[in-house]
């Protein structure tokens, strides 16, 4: 902790004054739980923090927006909240048993809902019982909040689950599909099929499938490789038993979620990707990217047509610059949620991990540019949420480590006119156009800076130690990767040997 706080000392004695939020004294949280802002956050302009929701603290993962409520899942609660006031969220209730995780996305509808694992479902006795510990999807009826029960086991692992028909079905990241018709009148959950199985018969071969989702009743988009939409209406060909193949699109790398917006009706598909455990961002393997619909649109093509454009994670910096000097869970895009005003281009909220949420300017051409950025401390940022009042600018960060924070956007939407044309929005905060420059330091924070510099001048420290430092570290990990890569090769050749 010593050294981290030595860092960002460091790092305010380089910033130059910018567009940023000097952030207030810390207060305790009021009777609704809620956190007002405190100083263990950096933010662009356009960014306003509001509080945070610490109750679903412990590897809070994922949330759905229905209307008025909020349904979040996490490594021990199912909550529901009340956000007709967007900005305070008020708890209805929720359930602290029997919970499964991970469950990125939680799939309901505001009466029933699914809590899909493949990490753990040592807590759920009918999975046990069924030898399925490590995984299963569970079923639960949440029309009262204060009294949400269990109507409901499938005893295969599924890492993610969607709604399909309003619910009726449930589709798994592994092919399963639930009949679920019946579960709030006692009637117990069917397994019906397999997804993926029925794509392979039409020759498609998903693989390193995620997640899948629901763009509009009946049609889905899935994250696979390829990415597919496919549909279970009739009037297309196909049924929830055996869903019909529509469009493909190619992926070089593992897609992590994939987003139609307007459902389905969007010129762009938007396609993100996901690589864990990459502390440094130069180790990153994961993009956000764009993809051209406008050919299958007109039904010129069955092929999803780019990408149009790629991104990588914010990458690394000094805090103080709206990025991390490192990560724990990884510099990787993870899940992300277009503004409700986005139309063949616009607003786009990403999670990334230790990087925070990103806010990115998708343009009429589809390239990709970052606007604004909410970076704590100790954070982990998994998904992002607008509220669905309105054309709600208030977005819901679901942190696996800091619970819910609550943001609101102040700037531009960035949505193009008829002609492409994106305009200047009056009274809206302008962007960052992809440049996140340190903040500079308040008053009390250059006193300590100065105190502190005083202090290792004395020891015969300088900033030049660390320079050095780094570079040496550098050199040394050159040289060792050539004897790294001989010992891979030599690996390889002795394993092959082998088989």
């Amino acid at each position: 902790m010593r050294s981290l706080a030595l860092a960002f000392l460091l790092s305010l004695a380089l910033a130059a004054p910018a567009a940023a939020q000097e952030l207030p004294i810390p207060q305790l949280p009021d009777v609704t739980g809620a956190l007002p802002a405190g100083p263990d956050a950096v933010m662009s302009d356009n960014v306003e923090y509001l509080g945070s929701l610490k109750q679903d603290v412990g590897l809070t993962t994922g949330a759905k927006v229905i209307g008025n409520r909020m349904f979040v899942t996490s490594g021990k609660n199912i909550s529901i909240y009340d956000i007709s006031d967007p900005a305070k969220p008020k708890n209805l209730g929720g359930m602290k048993t029997n919970v499964a995780w991970e469950n990125e996305e939680v799939p309901t509808n505001g009466k029933v809902l699914a809590v899909a694992s493949d990490f753990y479902s040592v807590g759920v006795p009918e999975c046990v019982a069924a030898g399925a510990a490590t995984g299963c999807v569970q079923l639960f009826d949440v029309r009262d909040p204060a009294n949400i029960k269990q109507v409901g086991v499938v005893p295969i692992a599924n890492h993610t689950a969607e709604c399909v028909l309003d619910c009726s079905y449930f589709y798994g990241r592994a092919g399963t599909i639930i009949d679920a018709r019946g579960v709030l009148d006692g009637q117990p959950p069917r397994v019906v099929g397999n997804w993926i199985d029925e794509m392979a018969a039409q020759g498609v071969s998903e693989k390193s499938c995620h997640h899948i989702r629901e763009i509009r009743p009946g049609v889905l988009l899935t994250a696979c490789q390829p990415f597919a939409a496919i549909s279970v209406n009739a009037e297309d060909g196909g049924s929830p038993e055996h869903p019909k193949v529509l469009y493909t699109g190619e992926a070089a790398k593992f897609v992590h979620s994939a987003r139609w917006p307007r459902s389905g009706r969007d010129k762009f598909v938007l396609i993100g990707g996901e690589q864990n455990f990459t502390g440094r961002c130069e180790r990153n393997n994961s993009e956000f990217s764009t993809y051209d619909a406008s050919r299958v649109l007109k039904g010129r093509s069955k092929q999803f047509d780019g990408p149009v454009d790629q991104v990588p994670p914010a990458g690394n910096g000094v805090y103080a610059d709206g990025k991390p000097v490192a990560g724990a869970l990884g510099c990787s895009v993870h899940w992300f949620q277009e503004h409700k005003s986005f139309r063949n281009g616009g607003l786009v909220a990403i999670s990334e991990y230790e990087d925070g949420v990103r806010f990115l300017q998708i343009k009429p051409d589809g390239k990709i540019q970052e606007q604004g950025y909410f970076l704590s401390l100790g954070s982990s940022s998994s998904s992002p949420k607008w509220a669905a009042v309105g054309h709600s600018d208030v977005l819901y960060s679901i942190d696996y480590h800091r619970g819910i924070d609550i943001l609101r956007w102040k700037g531009e939407h960035y949505v193009p006119d008829q002609n492409g044309r994106v305009t200047h929005e009056p009274g809206r905060v302008s962007g960052t156009n992809g440049v996140t420059p340190p903040v500079a330091p308040n008053a009390q924070q250059a006193a300590q800076r100065s105190a502190l510099a005083q202090q290792l001048a004395a020891t015969g420290w300088s900033p030049f130690n660390c320079q050095l430092a780094a570079q040496r570290g550098e050199s040394a990990v050159a040289k060792q990767a050539p004897l790294t890569q001989a010992v891979s090769a030599a690996s390889s050749t002795a394993n092959s040997s082998l088989k």
